[in-house]
């Protein structure tokens, strides 16, 4: 029997196992790099089509893209607990941090489909308030409580919470006894739109006479907004511009009343000063229409206190509780006469609300809707006051007299409505102080730095990390790792074949 030469044996073994390494190293890395879903992601259904991206509109500041799925029709607001189904836009400039209601979650086809039809709508946002800072609580007017956020109510269990509604500030009061029911971030800084008005009426009406006669002017005539249609050059008796400015909403009756006050500046100087006497100290005047005017602000508290003190003078409760009245004509440059015309209310309240006894809806761009709302039930006359709203129906601020009627003597009140020249402006609270960007550190005697005991990690503050999911960085190194891993598996085999081949040619 001729023995094998030993140089001359194939060494089968070594090359097999370089080959099973190899392909364990590239299955491995193929299966990391294309069949695990980095973390926070989800995997399409196989059946599914994705939908191309649906190009963002051009939305005004106070207004938010939405992408609307099909078959869903969109209804004007009335509560939140109504709003369809709805997802944010985030792509174009114009889009906000707003959160919308989210899409419920529909299962996924069996087979494929084609990508359904979305529409892009843009829709009023709330508006954000102003910053303010931070008071002492106990200087904040009406207490303490009313100068945090939220919804605030002092209810046993067995009373139900104030509606949910869309205004980002509300209160509800007594308009008696002054006691707040419930609010909702009472003292935000929004901007007041025509509820402001109410601030014009309590300034002036006590000022002029309601028969004096006045000459409109042309910054009257110009005015922007809701107009009733004052002509320059024409008379016009002061108690049919303050039913046109208090009914209507006429910023051009607002502006010839002003000027019979003494003039523009004078007016709002007016009723900052009245503001402060309320104690108003959220309020700030800056165009007596209410029109959305540099830092022009008020606060659900203030129309409050403003709603509250106007409603004293029997004249302002007359004027608001007026269905028509009849507002005089005139004659224009060209020479056309303008007969006299009805002027209606446009407090929807009014006409819907039984008891309702006024006072004040508003609405700009910015401020978007905005109320001051009364009535009366029982004995009881209740005042609401809402800001920062996207809708304007009548209906939450019923929803919120009704609850207020049903549990005004079941709840305790959250704070009240103080007197004028009772309350000064609230404190300020001292500012904390900053800490240092790495954390609170105390220098350790003898070496010269911070002192990080008891922190895991660098000297920094920075602690260490802790192991969690593998995010899109680890895995791709990881999978990297056994890309390297399958080459060296390659080299070995290969080497190894290329040393049989020369040994069995050099045999």
């Amino acid at each position: 029997m001729t023995l094998r030469d030993p140089a001359r044996r194939r060494p089968w073994s070594v090359p097999a196992a370089g080959a099973t390494l190899s392909a364990i190293a590239l299955g491995l890395a193929m299966t990391t790099a294309y069949a695990v879903p980095s973390a926070g992601s989800t995997p399409l259904p196989r059946a599914v089509t994705a939908a191309a991206p649906v190009a963002a509109p051009t939305c005004a500041p106070w207004q938010t893209p939405q992408a609307v799925p099909s078959g869903v029709t969109l209804t004007p607001r009335v509560f939140p607990t109504d709003e369809p189904a709805a997802r944010a836009v985030t792509s174009g400039p114009s889009a906000t941090t707003h959160t919308a209601p989210a899409v419920p979650a529909v299962p996924p086809p069996t087979t494929a489909t084609t990508p359904p039809k979305i529409r892009v709508v843009c829709r009023n946002t709330p508006p954000r308030p102003f910053t303010h800072p931070a008071w002492e609580p106990e200087t904040v007017v009406g207490g303490s409580r009313l100068g945090e956020a939220g919804v605030l109510v002092d209810r046993p269990a067995a009373v139900p919470a104030p509606p949910e509604v869309y205004d980002v500030s509300y209160v509800v009061a007594d308009l008696e006894t002054g006691d707040i029911l419930a609010a909702k971030s009472p003292h935000a800084w929004l901007r007041p739109a025509s509820t402001l008005k109410t601030l014009t009426a309590l300034t002036l009406m006590p000022r002029l006479d309601p028969r004096r006669v006045v000459v409109a002017g042309q910054d009257a005539q110009d005015a922007a907004g809701s107009r009733v249609g004052v002509l320059a050059g024409n008379r016009y008796p002061v108690s049919s511009l303050f039913d046109a400015m208090m009914m209507f909403s006429a910023n051009d009756a607002v502006y010839a009343l002003a000027d019979a006050a003494g003039g523009y500046d004078e007016t709002v100087a007016l009723m900052n000063d009245k503001a402060e006497e309320l104690g108003a100290h959220d309020t700030l005047t800056v165009d007596p229409s209410g029109l959305d005017d540099g830092a022009q602000r008020s606060s659900a508290y203030d129309l409050a206190l403003i709603g509250r003190e106007a409603m004293q003078l029997p004249a302002f409760r007359t004027t608001v509780t007026k269905r028509d009245a009849v507002f005089p004509g005139g004659k224009d440059k060209q020479g056309k006469v303008w007969p006299a015309f009805h002027v209606y209310n446009i407090n929807e309240l009014l006409r819907h609300y039984p008891g309702a006894v006024g006072i004040k809806p508003g609405r700009t761009d910015r401020a978007q809707h905005t109320f001051i709302g009364a009535a009366t039930r029982g004995g009881r006359t209740l005042l609401v006051t809402q800001m920062g709203s996207v809708t304007g129906s009548w209906k939450p601020t019923a929803a919120l007299l009704d609850w207020g009627f049903a549990n005004a003597d079941r709840v305790g009140p959250v704070g009240r409505l103080v007197e004028p020249g009772e309350a000064a402006a609230p404190a300020a609270a001292p500012a904390l102080p900053q800490l240092p960007p790495g954390g609170a550190t105390s220098t350790v005697p003898g070496t010269g730095g911070s002192d990080t005991a008891g922190v895991t990690g660098s000297s920094s503050g920075t602690p260490a990390p802790v192991a969690g999911p593998m995010t899109g960085a680890t895995a791709y190194d990881r999978t990297m790792s056994l890309v390297v891993l399958a080459g060296v598996g390659l080299v070995v085999v290969t080497g190894v074949v290329v040393l049989a081949l020369r040994r069995r040619r050099a045999a």
